[in-house]
């Protein structure tokens, strides 16, 4: 299983609204980044959209990726016809065997019952070009719920991606999360995690930490998904606290980035 660097473990440097960075983060720095703190490859996701990207650009980024000896996979939000289509022709272009989708975005959010139909159209086009649909798992529906839809769609070209921390959003722990999805992952979203107690006790907080760092079971999960056999990456993601002001918090989710491959490289693979 390939380990893979995603936009995602680097929000910050990105740059999220509210909270400006005064040089965010490019495309070829962050290719640069991930081979030099030892990752396989990257995973850009809708957070640094590629769509805004000339041709050209993209041409030089994919070319950047094979001179470096990186993979690259795609990845977009918003399951609709025209997006996924000009996200399954930058996956392409980029030699990315899956294309990773939060079916969600703002004013699209399709009910439960007509998810079967979405999703086994947008397989057959991810089909047409021999690309996965990796599908994350979100707040809005549970583990059980998109396991129906892969048992009704049944196609090779639909799978899952697999986020450690998203079902907390719709009230499921990691651990049952994980007993149903594991046989439809196809792409694993590594992001470590703890959970603690408000300060004044009333409430759980659950927060990012580096990838091997908190409760996140990492090397049984791992091994559970090779004996399976479809998980064709471990893509690491953070969600990374604020601290007092941006550039420490960039300086923080770099150094999880370095620690996190570190953990990995001697305990996974």
């Amino acid at each position: 299983m390939r380990i893979g660097l995603s936009t995602y473990a680097l929000n910050w440097a990105w740059g999220i609204p509210g909270y400006p960075v005064e040089k965010p983060l490019r495309f070829p720095e962050f290719l640069d980044l991930a081979k030099q703190w030892g990752y396989e490859g990257v995973q850009i996701a809708d957070n640094a959209p590629l769509i805004e990207l000339s041709s050209a650009a993209r041409k030089d980024l994919w070319k950047q990726a094979e001179d470096l000896g990186l993979f690259v996979e795609i990845g977009g939000r918003g399951l609709m016809d025209d997006n996924l289509a000009r996200h399954l022709e930058i996956a392409q272009e980029a030699d990315s065997p899956i294309l990773r989708f939060v079916i969600d975005s703002p004013g699209f959010e399709p009910s439960f019952d007509k998810l079967p139909e979405i999703l086994g159209q947008a397989a057959a086009k991810c089909g047409e070009r021999e690309i996965i649909l990796a599908i994350e798992n979100h707040d809005r529906f549970q583990a059980q719920q998109f396991a129906a839809w892969f048992d009704a769609v049944d196609s090779p070209w639909l799978g899952l991606c697999l986020d450690s921390v998203n079902s907390y959003g719709c009230g499921e722990g990691f651990r049952e999360t994980i007993d149903t999805l594991l046989p439809y992952t196809v792409n694993f979203h590594l992001k470590d995690f703890r959970v603690r107690r408000q300060p004044y006790m009333l409430g759980l907080l659950i927060e990012g930490t580096a990838v091997g760092e908190g409760f996140l079971p990492v090397k049984s999960v791992m091994d559970r998904l090779t004996e399976i056999g479809k998980c064709r990456s471990a893509i690491v993601e953070h969600w990374t606290a604020p601290e007092d002001d941006v550039e420490s918090t960039i300086a923080e989710e770099k150094e999880w980035c370095r620690r996190g491959i570190r953990y990995l490289n001697e305990f996974v693979r």
